[in-house]
């Protein structure tokens, strides 16, 4: 009969030096993706921009002309697209800064005008003031001096940090630059990867361990199908935040609705703070053309359409596509966000989903695998008889 032995003290170290070595090359591998991770956020845009274009790029890929050879036409087609969408985002751009140069030009001829009201505004105001502070005790215009000189100091302060923000961003030209160069080269990481996104996947694997191939390819299929649900559901969003913003618009009577209402659903890509950001310029053209009255409609709307959004309609659309429960979503949502800020909010649930889904794939593999185990060699039974005192005999 074999006995299974009991582990030497020498194998429970080796099992703590392998748990720490692990340990200590899982914070190596998150220190470097906190170190690159504006490369990797540049990765992420690409490849989401990417997903969206390969299934027009391969469908215009099976349209070839019998003359033109597979690899050149489907870098033309590559080049063409790619192309496209950036002269439609330029376009898209361009339309939503349209109105506010309109409205900015209408301002400026309108300044002298507005001058004016404001002066004989703040004459009649300081007559005001005047005729209410000599009415007052000499305790309470005392009072009333004190907090007019805290105030002007927390205005002096607040000037003083302005001033320090606008020459810390004028040292940061450099960061600024780098930007710059990392959007212009979206359009080139694009084009590659809708040319060369079959290539890429062979090149991959081969430089893949024989091992982990199957575990490679796994990610691979499941990052492709989670990455498109979760981006398609982002278009729903952005359709529907866009669409519910024309109608609003034009029921309020709010000029260049249709490029505005474009603007909320573009906007609608940026997690959480998107209808916030989409909502800032409406604001801005309702107080421009009627007023304060119009602004607060404005407000109102939109704070009413972004509770619904984010509380109601997007958790439950993300999270039934890439199924994720909702209260997961936000979750996942904040803390990627900590990390990696607007680029981590958006990528992080999808990328969350996919580590949950490869690591369950692998358990229930590990599951199904047949097991082995160690056994002890036993010695010969006459090995194990009871010795005496005698030698044994």
């Amino acid at each position: 009969m074999e006995q299974k032995t009991v582990s030497p003290p020498s194998d429970w170290a080796m099992r703590i030096l392998w748990l720490i070595m692990t340990l200590a090359l899982i914070a190596l591998a998150l220190y470097v993706v906190w170190s690159v991770r504006h490369v990797i956020s540049l990765m992420f845009i690409s490849g989401a921009i990417a997903y969206l274009l390969i299934p027009l790029v391969d469908w215009l890929s099976t349209k070839r002309p019998k003359i033109v050879a597979p690899l050149a036409w489907r870098g033309l087609i590559s080049l063409v697209v790619t192309l496209g969408f950036l002269g439609l985002v330029v376009g898209a751009t361009v339309a939503f800064i349209t109105p506010f140069v309109h409205e900015a030009r209408d301002f400026l001829r309108d300044l002298p005008r507005y001058q004016e009201q404001i002066s004989q505004t703040a004459a009649d105001w300081q007559k005001a003031y005047q005729a209410w502070y000599e009415s007052l005790t000499p305790q309470a215009q005392q009072w009333l001096d004190q907090q007019r000189e805290s105030l002007l100091r927390s205005i002096n302060r607040a000037t003083e940090d302005l001033q320090a923000t606008i020459q810390g961003a004028i040292q940061r030209t450099g960061v600024l630059l780098n930007l710059v160069v990392e959007l212009f080269l979206v359009p080139v990481i694009v084009f590659y990867l809708l040319f060369d996104s079959h290539r890429l996947k062979r090149e991959t694997l081969r430089w893949t361990p024989p091992r982990f191939v199957r575990l490679v390819l796994g990610l691979m299929h499941e990052t492709n199908r989670v990455m498109r649900g979760y981006i398609v559901a982002q278009l729903i969003l952005g359709v529907i935040a866009g669409v519910a913003t024309w109608i609003g618009l034009q029921l309020m009577g709010v000029k260049y609705a249709a490029t505005l209402a474009l603007f909320a659903g573009i906007a609608r890509a940026i997690p959480v703070i998107g209808p916030v950001v989409a909502g800032m310029p409406v604001v801005l053209i309702g107080l421009i053309q009627g007023g304060l009255g119009l602004g607060l409609k404005l407000t109102l709307f939109l704070t009413a359409l972004f509770v619904i959004e984010h509380k109601m309609i997007m958790p439950k659309i993300i999270g039934d596509r890439v199924d994720l429960h909702p209260v997961l979503v936000i979750i996942v949502l904040l803390i990627s966000g900590k990390f990696f800020g607007l680029m981590g909010m958006f990528f992080g649930v999808p990328v969350a989903v996919i580590v949950r889904n490869v690591m369950l794939t692998q358990q229930r593999r590990a599951r199904t695998r047949p097991k082995v185990h160690r056994l002890a060699v036993s010695e010969p039974a006459e090995n194990l008889a009871p010795r005496t005192g005698t030698g044994g005999q």
